[in-house]
């Protein structure tokens, strides 16, 4: 020691570091830590028990392909079914609508879902460098400046001192605990980051299953125009020919009572096509008005859907992949959480001075350096450090039969939506023809209705029959349409077909607007 002479106080000569790596090595070779450590591992095993990956067995085909296999071998007379093709990319372009495909980049700019899910996949990422920032020493530095004021024989004496240190601490990764949770936010960034494409999938269906929605119901809101005006040509020329004494009152009264209900069934249509251009405007991020032109038409749906192998659905499929990653999230946070119950090893490093004056900080005859390593091993904290592992291998199960459900509800969607389509396409080819026939009924219900021979109530009869039919013909197109974008969402095809494409790479953000 020697005495600062300006200031009164013990300066302390640069400490020489102890030999940290030689009482870490003695350390780590005490039999007592020894066990504890083999003790603490022995909960591992439960990890390694968990599997790999989801444990469903797949079939080959889809069961409607199967079965139309089989089919097709009871029949010599068609040809064998090809093997499946693979699932196509750009199916947005097959509706061949490019009001459409206008609108769908309107959602993808402005939907809030897609905007709040953009913002959760950022700040998991985030979370990545938060957890790997513990694999690195921590530094942090330390300015003070201090006035001291001492009182002696009448005498103020005015003491100023400036200190500053730097001080350096970290854990040594040496069972990988702080890599595990690294690797645990890596992979639950990774999850997010499936979950996002996932979101922009299922906002390109949702807008154009609710563009269809819109177009369905204009159409069918012109129809019930249509229906009216028939009903009220029909209704005109029944009090024409009551004027002339050639029908009764009570048609009359029917045709009149016709007019009325299609007058309420108008009033209803209008409604839903209101209601259904605001639901399609919000969808676009946009204020639900009803401000809107367009032209209403269905496209027809003709060519089959390439629906791929059940197999390939596993690594196509976004929600599917986000649930794996955070499976293997998990997997990790548990394996933190058993290597919590080793020994910590930590090193703890300083330098500091202090001075009167700045400029003399950190010379080097008067700088104190420190440096300490230590091991902890936690020996009692009542159970908390087992039940916290113990708990994270509980939610690594948990993660695991979410897992498997939402590959078996993959795989249910994609079933579904195949058998759908073979039983669409049968109704809709079904009211086709209905839709003749019931045409040809009303011409010929009018012309014997005119010769006297009908009642008008065989007209009526016809009238329901012809437009209910037309009715139900533009709610199958639109069925069709919409189980076709259901196909597509379930397969996990891509929505267009630029290649590579990373939606993840840029972002929508709210920043920008």
């Amino acid at each position: 020691m020697e005495r600062d002479h300006r200031n009164g106080r013990k300066m302390t000569n640069k400490t020489k570091p102890m030999n940290t790596f030689s009482t870490l090595s003695s350390t780590l070779s005490n039999p007592l830590i020894v066990a504890l450590v083999l003790l603490a591992s022995g909960c591992a095993s439960q990890i390694k028990q968990l599997p790999k990956e989801a444990q469903i067995t797949v079939p080959e085909n889809w069961q409607i392909q199967i079965t139309e296999r089989n089919n097709s071998k009871k029949n010599k007379d068609q040809a064998t079914s090809e093997e499946p093709k693979k699932v196509e990319n750009g199916w947005l372009q097959s509706f061949s609508d490019s009001e459409l495909e206008k609108y769908v980049q309107v959602a993808l700019a402005n939907n809030p879902d897609l905007l709040g899910s953009a913002a959760q996949l950022k700040s998991a990422i985030e979370q990545v460098t938060i957890n790997g920032s513990g694999l690195w020493p921590s530094v942090q530095a330390d300015l003070s400046k201090n006035r001291t004021d001492i009182d002696e024989n009448e005498v103020t004496t005015e003491i100023r001192t400036v200190s500053a240190s730097l001080d350096v601490s970290w854990e040594a990764d040496v069972w990988g605990k702080l890599t595990q949770r690294k690797r645990a936010a890596a992979y639950s960034a990774k999850a997010q980051g499936e979950l996002f494409k996932a979101a922009e999938l299922s906002l390109v269906a949702n807008v154009s299953r609710a563009w269809y929605n819109l177009v369905t119901n204009k159409l069918q809101l012109d129809l019930a125009q249509q229906r009216l005006d028939s009903f009220e040509r029909t209704a005109g020329l029944i009090d024409e020919n009551y004027r002339r004494g050639l029908r009764s009152a009570l048609d009359v009264y029917l045709s009149r009572t016709d007019v009325q209900v299609q007058i309420s069934a108008l009033a209803d249509a209008r409604f839903n096509f209101v209601q259904s251009l605001r639901t399609f405007k919000t969808l676009l991020g946009e204020y639900p008005d009803t401000a809107l032109e367009f032209e209403a038409d269905l496209p027809v749906m003709t060519d089959l859907v390439p629906a791929g192998l059940p197999a390939e659905l596993l690594g196509r499929r976004p929600d599917i992949r986000a649930s794996q990653m955070l499976y293997k999230s998990q997997i990790a946070n548990a394996k933190a959480a058993n290597r919590d119950r080793y020994p910590s090893i930590s090193f703890r490093g300083s330098i500091g001075d202090s001075r009167d004056e700045f400029d003399k900080l950190f010379e080097n005859d008067n700088m104190v350096m420190t440096l300490i390593s230590g091991i902890a091993q936690p020996m009692f904290q009542a159970g908390a450090l087992r039940s916290r592992e113990q708990q994270a291998v509980y939610q690594a199960e948990s993660s695991y039969a979410s897992m498997v459900k939402t590959t078996l509800n993959a795989f249910q969607e994609v079933e579904d939506s195949l058998s759908r389509e073979t039983t669409l396409r049968e109704q809709h080819e079904a009211i086709k023809k209905a839709v003749k026939f019931a045409q040809g009924g009303l011409d010929l219900a009018l012309d014997r209705y005119q010769s006297g021979i009908e009642n008008y109530t065989t007209v009526l009869e016809s009238q329901r029959r012809l437009f209910g039919s037309m009715q139900n013909e533009i709610n199958l197109r639109n069925a069709l349409i919409q189980n076709r974008v259901g196909i597509h969402l379930a397969l996990g095809g891509d929505f267009t077909t630029l290649p590579d494409r990373d939606p993840t790479n840029n972002l929508p953000s709210i920043a920008k607007k």
